[in-house]
């Protein structure tokens, strides 16, 4: 009878023993290396037995095993509901998942100008007045869905005239094909024409592009596809008329665009590119004018003008673009040309053309992406604030235009402006230019014959 108790009390102390490890291991991912080493001395004291001590080591490893995966399972979940990284550059706000998958920047640019005119002729004849002008300011966000596709939407609170405020791009890309570089995007954003009009004007060397701007292709509603590579690119695009277009009973215009360049140096600092560059625009009834400003914007005042054109029925433009930048060395030219089919008049052709170069005397350089073939924006090596004094630049440029054929007189002006520019950080700039107006002819305009002297300051933060 006493062999019999002390064998149930014993096995009674035992099964508590294996209740009360069994607990310790639930409530323990590692059950311990002392509550294992009590369970081996219960087994070698024959507490347990052989059989009841398997069965509890691969209790033991199950219960790791599903606690190790819970926490898996909880982190992953953790990982998802704060997967972005937010980083801040230039002052944008920038956002991102942990994969890179999706992207949102938030940006924009704000430009303040003034300009002072000095004239020959003074009185009645004098309509370019001193002033100051904010040239633009825009706020836009940019990312990318899913890797492939891309997205951008930008708006302007700033403008008058043709730079009047309102929605400048606008569109939706895929890149996600086979082929390297060949992307396709569609909405409103400049037609691929000319190597100036492709550069931000945040990036240009001068506060106001050249003269030939007149001949700018601009923003429209269209798709292109394009294909980016380090040595060349090519673009192509279908468009119709743009955002700010107001409909009416005649049929909108509609256009092609494309332009091929070629890069056979595109190195760091090393560069030569070559483009080539034509826009097919059909009016469809719409009239046609080209004009433009002494390259200053804050008078508005139009030196050459065509006036409205009402018998254009399509007509063809026309470019070729040359760059080379070596070192802190830079410089590229274009030349437009515009052949207007009209209907029951003369057929009339415009051209213009420049030629400007940049020297940086700091240790810089203009930087180049072949992505879009155009100039980006200038990141100094040393930095204002950080023991630096920023990149700093000398330009000169030299630029003509002829809106005169036949019986319209739009007027011939050739400009030559002299720029400063002061990047004291990435995204910060500041510029000063002189442009003298060499000669102005245009028969029965107030400013014929004028040579205009021009002194323009802008302010940029670009972020």
């Amino acid at each position: 009878m006493k062999i019999t108790e002390t064998m149930t009390i014993k096995r009674f102390f035992a099964q508590l023993t294996l209740v009360l490890f069994l607990l310790a291991l639930s409530s323990s991912v590692l059950a311990g290396p002392e509550l294992m080493t009590l369970l081996k001395v219960l087994r070698d004291n024959g507490t347990i037995t052989a059989e009841q001590y398997s069965r509890v080591i691969a209790e033991a490893k199950a219960t790791q095993k599903q606690a190790k995966d819970e926490k898996h399972e909880l982190q992953a979940k953790l990982d998802k509901a704060t997967n972005v990284e937010v980083s801040v550059g230039k002052g944008g706000l920038a956002v991102k998942s942990s994969d890179g998958s999706f992207t949102t920047k938030v940006g924009g640019r704000m430009q303040l100008d003034a300009a002072w005119y000095g004239e020959d002729r003074t009185g009645a004849g004098s309509t370019l007045g001193d002033g100051t002008e904010l040239r633009r300011a825009r706020l836009y966000l940019k990312g990318t869905i899913y890797d492939d596709w891309f997205y951008k939407f930008e708006y302007d609170f700033a403008g008058k005239g043709d730079t009047r405020n309102g929605i400048t791009d606008i569109w939706l890309g895929y890149n996600g094909f086979d082929t390297e570089g060949l992307s396709v995007k569609t909405g409103h954003f400049r037609d691929p024409f000319m190597l100036q009009d492709q550069v931000s004007d945040n990036n240009t060397q001068f506060t106001e592009r050249a003269s030939l701007d007149a001949f700018t292709a601009g923003r429209h509603i269209g798709v292109m596809a394009s294909l980016d590579r380090k040595h060349w690119t090519a673009a192509f695009g279908v468009f119709g008329e743009g955002a700010n277009t107001v409909g009416g009973e005649d049929d909108e215009g509609w256009g092609t665009a494309g332009r091929v360049t070629w890069m056979p140096v595109n190195e760091q600092g090393s560069l030569v590119h070559i483009g080539l560059a034509a826009d097919y625009r059909s009016t469809r009834g719409n009239s046609v004018q080209f004009k433009q400003q002494p390259e200053t914007h804050v008078a508005s005042v139009n030196f050459v003008d065509t006036g409205e054109l009402m018998d254009v029925d399509h007509y063809l433009t026309v470019g070729a673009e040359l760059a080379v930048v070596r070192g802190a060395l830079s410089a590229q030219t274009e030349y437009v040309r515009v052949n207007l089919d009209r209907k029951k008049m003369g057929d009339l052709t415009f051209d213009g053309w420049y030629a400007q170069a940049g020297w940086f005397f700091t240790d810089d350089t203009r930087p180049y992406s072949f992505k879009g073939a155009k100039f980006k924006g200038v990141k100094p090596k040393s930095i204002v604030g950080r023991g630096g004094i920023g990149a700093w630049e000398l330009a000169l440029r030299y630029s003509t235009i002829d809106l005169t054929d036949g019986t319209t007189i739009g007027g011939e002006m050739d400009n030559v402006t002299l720029g400063l520019n002061w990047f004291p950080t990435a995204g910060l700039r500041v510029s000063a230019n002189y442009i003298k107006v060499l000669e102005m002819d245009r028969a029965g305009h107030d400013h014929d014959n004028e040579e205009a002297d021009i002194m323009q300051l802008r302010g940029q933060w670009a972020f």
